[in-house]
Parts: structure tokens; C-alpha cells; sequence
């Protein structure tokens, strides 16, 4: 009976712990990001060719992205009484528009739109969103621990990562492993990132901007805010990361304070930054895709795209296409910067970029002139919530829709070129140059990276020769109007020659066989998409199985094809 009696006591004094659970739903919410239109736009253009294609596994992927992204934050109230959310940088880095969606145990959701972005920290990935027209739904929010937490204590996540397309309330338990850590930032020892607060609470994609807390009792929900979950370590098993109270605090220190920001010192910093990170050897597009605005990437991107597909090395095509296979943004993020590198790198490969002058600019932006390497080059900047990027360079990255447009009518007519199809057709006249006289000739050809293959016949009266090929060709454009593709091939295969007795209408074959050397030129112009003519000469080297060395080497022909792009 004591045992009995003490259990239903402490029961009895932990079920108050235990509902106050519940309440963190009420002030950790689901933040959601929707695109800026133009990348909508474009990414459904991309998902309506992948279903006319029938791969309805890429089309449902691209549908899913475009249910915008999300992460977690929670409620705060600043000094001013204002109701605001904090959150991770990198969950709301690329919005247009934002909300955010609190569930109650029961499912039950309330969700608030239109949220603004008050200020962000890149650096320490930290942004606080502010409610629309003064709106004040919270009159409490989640307290700050006013201590610091120490190693070997039991800490608690909070959030809503992802499983599949669908966001799930997730609260988890773990303990401190490392109070204080600071390590290098990913792929350089130069600069270095923290301090943060390592624990082994679960830490999921989704969970990001959430809370870390501790139990406390007498606060709000009997839990409080140590920390800002931010990032997991790959490769380690339960090594999470979160920005702890102190950077917390000295960053809303700076929001709230009232005191006017040098704007201009800021900018400078960052176009500096923006130098230094293109003077280093091999490619810097990621290293500029940083410093764009999510306008200059939304306008921009469609164009670069197709500009890295038609242009890039191919392993920076295919490094930039893995990018957007993960995450569609960065890739096009990834794209614009590699249009802008391109741009200024010199026809040997090199760049020189320095500062020339800043200035001010429209709507409160600033002008940079950069020296490039024997020119110059404007470059508009703005401030994207508090943080200074490029909204346009020169140009070819200026929202100059008629630009834009210009190109895309460039790419249009370099399609309907078709200097490179990936499977062609052919038939025309030839003609053996010794005995065999005017023959038929056709041939089919796939193509791939500048190398060819296929099959190619000739037929006449007394003579069939058919062979397989391999080779190389090489386009030259003369704009996106017409092009010439020298080709040569080597070729392996039978000949049949017909032998007619005097005697009698019956006939035998002389078969033989043998290699060719086959080459031409081939002409194609866009004014009729896929057609080409092609000329050519062959040289046969074939040893006819009845010891006769006659095998008529020399071939030239005349044919048409058509071109064909998948």
C-alpha cells in the first residue's frame, strides 16, 4: 500500500510536467517559404516537358519543390511588445513569401501569412520574421535560460522535419556532448564556425531554426531556450549543432537597439569579401551564387541554364545539373554564377576583378564599378534584409527582360540548327569511280560528344556493300543561322559483287570484305530545322574472297538527311 500510495503521488505531481509538454506546440511553429514567381514559372515549364516526356517520377519531384520549403522557429516578443519568429537564415534564404503554421496536439493548425523578414545574419545563419501590420496574435512566448547549459545535461529539440512531402511534429530528447565547439568551415581552415552547442536531441531536415531547450521549472511549458538547432554533422552519428543563447542574444542585441547601422561600411565589407573569393585558382561560381539577390537569381536563371548546358565543360554542366537535382534553387543559384564568371573571365581563361568605385544608387542601393580585367563593369546592389547582394551586373544580368528574351530567342534558333543531333538519316547518290558506276547510298548515325556511329550502304546494279562506322565530326556555327560539321569515319563490312555468265540468267556472288576510310562535310542551317546536305569521299580497302584485287576504291557522293534531337 506505501508503494502504491507514494507511485499515485508522484504521478499525481508529474502529470502538471508532463501536459505543459503540449504547450510548446503552441509557440513552435512550422515556417514556410513559397519561390519568387519567375522561378515558378520556369520550374513549370520543366515539369510540363518531363510529363509530355512520361517521366512522371521527375515531374512529381518538381512538384514537391514547388510546395516551397520549410523549417521551424519559434515565438519571440521583443522590447518594443512586437510579435516576432526566429528561425534559421538558410530556411527562409531564398523566399518570396513567408508564413508560418502552429498545430495542437489534436491537429488543429493556425497559420499566420504575409511574414516580413526584419533582419538575418548569414554568417550566423539567424533571422528574425516579423508579423504583418503590427499584428500581435502572442501576448507570452518561450522563456531564455538565464544560464549556461552545461556538458552532460539533458537537452530537448523541437520542431517539424520532414518524412516524404509531409512536415511532423517532432520532440526530442538528448544530453549536452560539448558546450563550447568551434571546427573549421566546410572546405577551408581559414575561417572558422561557432561556437556552438553540440547534443544528441534529434536533429532532422526540417528541425532547423527550431528551439533547444531545457526543463525549468516556474517558465512557460516548464521549458527553456537555450539555443537555436541549426545544422547536423554528416558521417557522425548523433553530433548536432545549435547556436547557443549568447549569439542569440547579441543579435537581437543589434536589431532592437535603435542605433543607426553604417549601411555603407556594411556594403564595402561585403564587396570586398566578393573580391577577395574571385581571386583563387579553378572555378568561383558557387562562390558568387552567394552574393546574389533572390531577384538576380529569379530573372536570370532560365537564360543561365541553358547557357550552362550549351556552353560549360562538362563536368561544371554536370556538377551544376547535380546541384539542381537536389536542390532546384541552388542549382540555378550555381547557373547565374557560372553565367557571370564566364562573362568575365578573358578569351585565355583569366580574370582580374578589383573595386573601381561605389556610389549611391536608386532605392537606396548603391552602384559598384568594378574593374574587369582591361574594362569595366556596374554592378547594382541592394539590401535584402540586411544583407548587401547583387541585383544586377552589367548587362546580361540586369532583369533586362528584353535581353532575356533576346537570348532565348538565340537558344531557340541554336536548337533549330541542330548542328549536333543525336540521331541522323541519310540517302543519296554515289558514285564508284572505276567499274561499279552510280550507286545508292544511305546511312543512319547516332551521335554523342563529338563521336559518331551507324551504318552505312551503297547498292547498284552489280554490287551491295553495307558496313558499320565509327567516328569523329566537329561543328563550326556561323552563328545560329548555319553551320558546317567536318566528319571522318572509319568503316568495317562486306561487299557482294554479282556475277552474270554469259551462258545462262543465273548469277553467284563474289562476296569480300574489308575497311573504308569515309570523309565530308556536312551543311545544316536553322531556316529548315534538321535538314542537312552532305558530301563526302570514301576510300574502300576490300580483298574480294575470289583473290581479284578489283574492289573499287574510290566513292564519292552526294546525300540529304535529317537530323533528329530527343
Amino acid at each position: 500500500m506505501r508503494k502504491f500510495f507514494w507511485g499515485c503521488v508522484f504521478l499525481f505531481l508529474a502529470l502538471p510536467a508532463f501536459s505543459q509538454t503540449s504547450l510548446l506546440r503552441d509557440y513552435v511553429g512550422l515556417v514556410n517559404q513559397t519561390f519568387h514567381p519567375d522561378i515558378i514559372d520556369y520550374m513549370e515549364k520543366f515539369r510540363a516537358e518531363f510529363e509530355r516526356r512520361g517521366d512522371s517520377a521527375t515531374a512529381r519531384n518538381i512538384d514537391s519543390f514547388l510546395w516551397g520549403s520549410s523549417g521551424s522557429g519559434f515565438v519571440y516578443i521583443g522590447p518594443d511588445g512586437g510579435n516576432y519568429i526566429i528561425t534559421n537564415h538558410h530556411v527562409i534564404t531564398q523566399s518570396y513569401s513567408l508564413s508560418v503554421t502552429f498545430e495542437k496536439q489534436d491537429g488543429t493548425k493556425t497559420t499566420y501569412g504575409g511574414l516580413s523578414i526584419l533582419a538575418a545574419d548569414e554568417d550566423m545563419d539567424i533571422a528574425i520574421l516579423a508579423f504583418p501590420k503590427d499584428a500581435k496574435p502572442f501576448s507570452r512566448a518561450l522563456a531564455f535560460l538565464d544560464r549556461p547549459v552545461e556538458e552532460g545535461e539533458d537537452v530537448y529539440s523541437a520542431g517539424f522535419p520532414g518524412m516524404g512531402n509531409t512536415t511532423i511534429w517532432q520532440f526530442g530528447r538528448g544530453m549536452v556532448s560539448n558546450a563550447n565547439v568551434v571546427f573549421p568551415a566546410e572546405d577551408t581552415t581559414d575561417k572558422m564556425m561557432g561556437p556552438y552547442i553540440q547534443h544528441t536531441a534529434q536533429v532532422d531536415p526540417g528541425n532547423s531554426g527550431g528551439p533547444l531547450l531545457v526543463q525549468t521549472p516556474g517558465v512557460l511549458s516548464g521549458y527553456a531556450i537555450v539555443g537555436i538547432n541549426t545544422l547536423s554533422a554528416r558521417f557522425r552519428q548523433a553530433a548536432n549543432f545549435s547556436i547557443p543563447l549568447d549569439r542569440v542574444r547579441s543579435f537581437l542585441d543589434r536589431v532592437f537597439s535603435g542605433e543607426e547601422i553604417d549601411q555603407r561600411a556594411r556594403l564595402e565589407e561585403r564587396v570586398y569579401s566578393f573580391i577577395e573569393g574571385m581571386d583563387i585558382p579553378g572555378t568561383v561560381y558557387e562562390h558568387i551564387s552567394g552574393f546574389l539577390s533572390n531577384d538576380c537569381v529569379a530573372e536570370n536563371a532560365e537564360n543561365a541554364i541553358g547557357e550552362v548546358f550549351r556552353r560549360a565543360p562538362r563536368r561544371i554542366a554536370g556538377d551544376i545539373s547535380g546541384a539542381f537535382g537536389r536542390y532546384p534553387v541552388d542549382g540555378m543559384a550555381y547557373a547565374v554564377g557560372w553565367t557571370l564568371e564566364n562573362t568575365l573571365r578573358s578569351s585565355q581563361g583569366s580574370m582580374s576583378v578589383s573595386v573601381g568605385s561605389i556610389s549611391a544608387g536608386a532605392n537606396q542601393g548603391y552602384t559598384v564599378t568594378f574593374r574587369v580585367n582591361e574594362g569595366s563593369v556596374s554592378c547594382e546592389w541592394i539590401n535584402e534584409y540586411g544583407i548587401w547582394r547583387i541585383r544586377s551586373f552589367g548587362r546580361f544580368m540586369a532583369g533586362d527582360k528584353a535581353y532575356t528574351n533576346q537570348a532565348s530567342r538565340e537558344k531557340e534558333e541554336e536548337e533549330r540548327l541542330r548542328a549536333e543531333p543525336d540521331l541522323q538519316f541519310s540517302a543519296g547518290f554515289a558514285y564508284f569511280v572505276l567499274d561499279a558506276g552510280p550507286a545508292f547510298t544511305a546511312d543512319i548515325k547516332g551521335k554523342v560528344s563529338y563521336l559518331e556511329f551507324g551504318l552505312r550502304t551503297y547498292l547498284t546494279g552489280g554490287l551491295s556493300q553495307i558496313e558499320g562506322l565509327a567516328g569523329l565530326y566537329f561543328p563550326v556555327k556561323f552563328g545560329n543561322k548555319f553551320a558546317v560539321t567536318p566528319y571522318g569515319d572509319l568503316g568495317l563490312g562486306f561487299m557482294f559483287k554479282r556475277k552474270l555468265p554469259a551462258s545462262t540468267s543465273s548469277f553467284s556472288f563474289n562476296p569480300g570484305m574489308g575497311v573504308s576510310f569515309h570523309g565530308g562535310l556536312m551543311f545544316t542551317s536553322s531556316l529548315v530545322p534538321g535538314l542537312y546536305l552532305q558530301t563526302a569521299y570514301q576510300f574502300n580497302m576490300y580483298h574480294m574472297f575470289d583473290g581479284k584485287p578489283k574492289n573499287d576504291p574510290h566513292i564519292i557522293a552526294v546525300s540529304v538527311g535529317y537530323g533528329i534531337d530527343f
